[in-house]
């Protein structure tokens, strides 16, 4: 199989096997949940097989039954079948043994409400990303943004990535982190299957948790603007303005796509505290905005992209992803922290950032005590400014 590379997930998914009865995988479609799920398990099914949704709907306790007791069996889209876990959160409680039902989703379980009622507290639930540039080469997770976190000071000796080459970033994010789409050599082929998908959750998954008379072109325009305008706080008046859907209705949307793994909404602090929106998939940014990212928002959502798993597959450092803003104009677009140790990134186009710069960063070194800030560039200068402000090249960090 030519896309298929080693998750930074499988050792998370294989320790927790080993003491619940019931693991969950979910993510975006195409992001590698079923090639998963079948190299971890014994057994798959899915529930887009007609045969075994009709099972499944109409006596789930024995289709539970049916395929119990022979290792971990996967259940592949389960979001489609609510009518299961009831009989699921029974049959754990009469049958504790570790180990015994993968469930995947593409759509958060937490989202329908009997599916979310029924698992609370009886499934231990993993998110897979797409792809950063170390699962994408085969190497093993960074540890550098933990490795500063936890630094009183910015002066630790970095190791370049090996993957770097002058077309690793425009590649990056050309094609994304989708397994099944970034593979794929011919770029009319790559977009086609980018369109299939975005019509599958649009027209078909939507509708699993949200009732709208909304029409495909309305919601495709929407997700388009979100896609152009993604890094930047939302402006909920303006946007209901373009996309021509009430405020109520349009964040009852952007609750939805989030469900759908589509989107993913930023916590802001500071004095301007309106959330920040990414697109999941970068890949999927540069199919729907095309090339009409400035250079600054083209390094933030690469960073963005490549160096949130660092801390997200290490769920022991109970990592948080934020951006600082204030009324002033200081704005840290990326800033991650684990307990009290903050580290802010700030996108750069130069190797030196500019003077009129360092206000910002003293404004977010002033605001969190003992925190570090990062100018991060695409040139390969690495340069400690203060101890607790240093300006390197982004291939010193994935």
């Amino acid at each position: 199989m030519p896309h298929f590379r080693s998750r930074h997930l499988t050792s998370l998914l294989n320790k927790t096997s080993n003491f619940s009865p019931l693991v969950g995988i979910l993510g975006h479609r195409q992001v590698g949940k079923t090639t998963l799920a079948t190299e971890v398990s014994e057994r798959y099914l899915t529930f887009d097989d007609p045969a075994q949704l009709n099972m499944a709907q109409q006596d789930p306790k024995h289709f539970l039954q049916s395929h119990s007791g022979r290792g971990i069996c996967t259940l592949d889209e389960c979001q489609m079948v609510p009518e299961l876990f009831p009989a699921l959160k029974e049959w754990v409680r009469v049958h504790q043994k570790p180990g015994q039902f993968l469930l995947t989703g593409s759509v958060r379980f937490s989202s329908r409400k009997q599916i979310r009622e029924s698992l609370t507290g009886r499934i231990i639930t993993w998110e897979l990303l797409p792809m950063d540039l170390s699962e994408a080469h085969d190497s093993k997770l960074p540890n550098t943004l933990p490795q500063l976190l936890a630094s009183r000071s910015l002066d630790l000796p970095l190791k370049a990535c090996s993957y770097f080459t002058p077309q690793t970033f425009d590649q990056a994010l050309k094609k994304g982190g989708l397994p099944g789409i970034f593979a794929v050599r011919d770029a009319s082929i790559r977009s086609q299957r980018f369109e299939s998908m975005l019509s599958t959750l649009l027209e078909r998954d939507l509708r699993l948790v949200l009732q709208t008379t909304l029409g495909l072109s309305s919601l495709r325009a929407l997700i388009m603007n979100l896609a152009l305008h993604q890094t930047r706080p939302i402006e909920w008046a303006n946007l209901s303005r373009i996309a021509r859907i009430s405020v109520p209705t349009l964040k009852k949307v952007i609750q939805a796509f989030e469900a759908l793994f589509l989107i993913r909404l930023i916590r802001t602090e500071g004095t301007e505290q309106k959330p920040v929106l990414f697109l999941e998939d970068q890949g999927e940014a540069t199919y729907l905005a095309g090339d009409r990212y400035d250079s600054h928002t083209q390094l933030l959502r690469f960073l963005y992209a490549n160096l949130r798993h660092q801390l997200h597959y290490r769920p022991e450092l109970c990592g948080e992803i934020f951006q600082f803003r204030n009324r002033g104009g200081a704005c840290v677009p990326l800033c991650f922290r684990v307990g009290k140790s903050v580290l802010g990134i700030l996108p750069s186009l130069t190797e030196n950032p500019p003077v009129e710069s360092l206000a910002t960063a003293r404004s977010f070194l002033k605001t969190y005590s003992g925190s570090k800030l990062l100018y991060v560039h695409s040139f390969e200068g690495d340069r400690l400014i203060e101890p607790r402000i240093r300006s390197l090249g982004w291939r010193y960090l994935v």
